[in-house]
Parts: structure tokens; C-alpha cells; sequence
């Protein structure tokens, strides 16, 4: 069961003469309390708003007027209405599985011919739709874990119940001045939070959810600069040998393994024995990205064996990839590190090794990245002072 409803009808006295009044109806649903007003005021039957009786002749247990006039019968087939329509609203959400508030019940109870769903329940209906196609697991985790906020939004000033429909593009600016002040997110964060509520509408009208869609004419401009940060080599060698408690250490080295292979969090997870392979007579670690299926190839160097030594395989003790951010932030925070680190970090910092230290070729590292062609390696790829001078004609150096 959706939905619990309690239909009560009782009497109202006059404002004049508290011994005589008219009847009105009131609904609770799903513990929401609303009056829709005298029965035979929205019972639809063409009747005067107001008809008057005596407090006497209300038989409250029974939710009738006692029958003693020809007023009692239009009266009692006025409440007999507005139970018939109430229950008619209460089977068709039932049927359709729709969670029902007060707001909803009264638009529907007086004309609105259907159903205006919420945002918390577009988002379900949006969670639901890519888990039914198949969709990849982390990009619906990566969903779900960016709707938290949004709903943090909506239940702290009270939009829960707000159509999505009315989801202005006033209250999207809103929502964006909550993330910055209250959850300290930066302009460009707080813009891409934004970009997964128009997700979200575009989707619901696409799909016929919803028939207007509030930020159909809204843009929201991102710096699409990329996020080129990465830890310097003194930095990677910091992180490997400081001392740190064994269930940092770990998360550490989970970090350095990344670091000199270049994999994801989820191809790191995926990593069985079978990924071992000789290339060329050479130990590399070889399989396809979960997120493209591309073939990727790693060469295995000193430290990423040491590491196979350590923990007897490559399978390590990986946490949850929030978990693995959570102590990578309380690492960097010790080793006085002041940069934003996350597990996509190792990523950026093996690309920058490559290109920067080891002076690989464009083409081999997207290769060792499993990546599909250069304008992918762009937003790993910086060339630092180290390389530019490398690559210089030595004659036109000077000192």
C-alpha cells in the first residue's frame, strides 16, 4: 500500500449561531491533514455552498445528517459524492504506485485530470529507468550520490511536495546558492549539481512524466577547463613511504598502485590473476575498461611489483569507492598535501608520469590508459617545463 487516507466529515458551526452550521470534508492522507470545504460547496452536484442544519441533527459516529427534512437527503448525497470521488483518487494512485500529498489530492479532488509528480519522484522513476535498461552501475551510483544533495535542498525549505513542474528557474538559482553556502561547493561544482536537475526534468518530459518542463529555456554555462591536477613524483614518493597506521597504509597503497598503472577505481576492483599477461616477453597487466570495454596495457615497473609482492597478487584490499576518497582526503591531509585529491587523482598522476617523466609518446599512453584516441588523453594531459626543455634543440639552450 502507497497511500493511507482517512475521509471525516463533521460539523462546522456558524460564526453567528454555534447552534446551527454546515458539513465539511476533510482528508487526511498519508498523515497530511487538508479541508476541502462544505460538502455541498465541492461535491459537484450544482447545490448552494452553504446549507445550514442543526447541530442536533449531525450523527457524528455515523457521518450522516439524521433524516428528518428533505435538506438531510441533498446533504447526505453530497457527502455520499465526495466519498465516491475521494476513493476514486485513492484506487488510481494505488494503481499507478504514486505517493499522494495534500496539495495533489485537493488539485485532483477540484478538476486537475492528472497526476503531478514530484522531483523525489522523478528521481526514483529516473533511477528505475536506467537500472531497468542496464545501465552501468557506477554511473547510477554516481547518480544517485549527486541527487543527495538536491533532496538535502528540497526537504530543508520544504519542496518535497512541489510539482516539478513548478521547479522554477528561479528556485534552480536557489538551489545553487545552497550549495555554495551551506555545503561550501565551488561555482563549477555547484553548476554541474544543476546540470542533473535539468537531467532529470528533460528526461521526465521526454518520457511524458511531466507536460512542461521549467528549465526547458535555462542554461547553465560550466567551465569545461579540465581539472588537471595530479601529485608531483616528490609527492607520489611522500605518500609511499610515510608512516601511517596499517588501514591508511593500505588505502596508500591502493592510491601509489593506481599511480603507475593508470587504472580507474572500478578496473582496479575488477583485477583477477588472469590480468597478468607477458607482452613482448615483458609482465604487464592487460584487460578492458569497465567504463568502455577498451583494451588497455600496462607494463608491471619496480614499484607496482613490490606491491604484487606485498599483497600477493593484484587484488587489493580496495574499499568502497567513497570509503577510498573519505581516507585518501585524511592521508593527504596528514602528509600536508594541499591539493584535492580523489581516487581519479592516480589517473592523472600515471599520465602525467608518462608524458612528463618517462617521456612516452602520446599514442603509447593512451594506449597504457585504454583510451580510444588523443582527444581523450586531453584532460590528463599537461607538458611541464621537463619536457618542453627535453625536447628542445640542445644548441639553442643556454645556461
Amino acid at each position: 500500500m502507497t497511500n493511507t487516507m482517512h475521509i471525516n466529515f463533521y460539523f462546522r458551526p456558524s460564526t453567528v449561531d454555534d447552534t446551527i452550521g454546515s458539513i465539511y470534508v476533510q482528508v487526511t492522507i498519508n498523515k497530511e491533514r487538508v479541508v476541502l470545504g462544505a460538502v455541498t460547496s465541492v461535491s459537484g452536484l450544482r447545490l448552494p455552498k452553504v446549507m445550514m442544519i442543526k447541530a442536533k441533527h449531525w450523527d457524528a459516529k455515523e457521518q450522516r445528517v439524521r433524516r428528518v427534512s428533505d435538506q438531510a437527503l441533498v446533504i447526505n448525497k453530497a457527502i455520499g459524492k465526495c466519498e465516491e470521488k475521494l476513493n476514486k483518487l485513492y484506487a488510481q494512485h494505488e494503481g499507478f504506485d504514486i505517493t499522494m500529498n495534500g496539495r495533489q489530492l485537493k488539485l485532483l479532488f477540484f478538476g486537475e485530470t492528472r497526476v503531478r509528480p514530484t522531483l523525489p519522484l522523478l528521481m526514483d522513476a529516473f533511477i528505475k529507468d536506467r537500472t531497468d535498461k542496464r545501465g552501468n552501475e557506477n554511473t547510477i551510483a554516481t547518480y544517485q550520490f549527486k541527487f543527495r544533495p538536491f533532496t538535502a535542498f528540497l526537504t530543508k525549505f520544504n519542496y518535497l511536495n512541489l510539482p516539478a513542474e513548478e521547479f522554477t528557474p528561479e528556485l534552480l538559482e536557489n538551489y545553487k546558492t545552497y550549495l555554495m553556502v551551506d555545503r561550501k561547493n565551488s561555482d563549477r561544482t555547484a553548476d554541474k549539481s544543476r546540470q542533473v536537475v535539468k537531467t532529470i526534468l528533460l528526461w521526465a518530459a521526454g518520457t511524458g512524466l511531466i507536460k512542461i518542463n521549467p528549465l526547458l529555456n535555462t542554461r547553465i554555462r560550466v567551465d569545461k577547463t579540465p581539472n588537471l591536477e595530479c601529485l608531483s613524483q616528490e609527492e607520489v614518493q611522500i605518500v609511499r613511504s610515510a608512516p601511517l597506521m596499517p588501514q591508511l597504509r593500505a588505502i596508500a597503497d591502493c592510491f601509489i598502485f593506481a599511480c603507475y598503472t593508470g587504472l580507474a577505481y572500478q578496473d582496479l576492483k575488477d583485477l583477477s590473476p588472469e590480468n597478468l599477461q607477458v607482452k613482448e616477453g615483458k609482465r604487464c597487466i592487460v584487460g578492458n575498461r569497465n567504463k568502455t570495454g577498451t583494451e588497455y596495457i600496462v607494463p608491471v615497473t619496480p614499484i607496482v611489483n613490490e606491491l604484487m609482492v606485498k599483497y600477493n597478487g593484484v587484488k587489493l584490499p580496495l574499499p568502497s569507492n567513497q570509503r577510498y576518497n573519505t581516507y585518501l582526503k585524511d592521508i593527504m591531509f596528514l602528509l600536508g598535501i594541499k591539493k584535492r585529491i580523489t581516487t581519479h587523482t592516480a589517473r592523472k598522476t600515471f599520465a602525467d608520469w608518462c608524458i612528463n617523466e618517462i617521456m612516452m609518446s602520446d599514442e603509447a599512453t593512451i594506449v597504457a590508459m585504454g583510451q580510444k584516441d588523443p582527444k581523450e588523453l586531453t584532460p590528463y594531459r599537461k607538458i611541464k617545463s621537463k619536457r618542453l626543455i627535453s625536447e628542445f634543440p640542445k644548441d639553442l639552450l643556454m645556461e
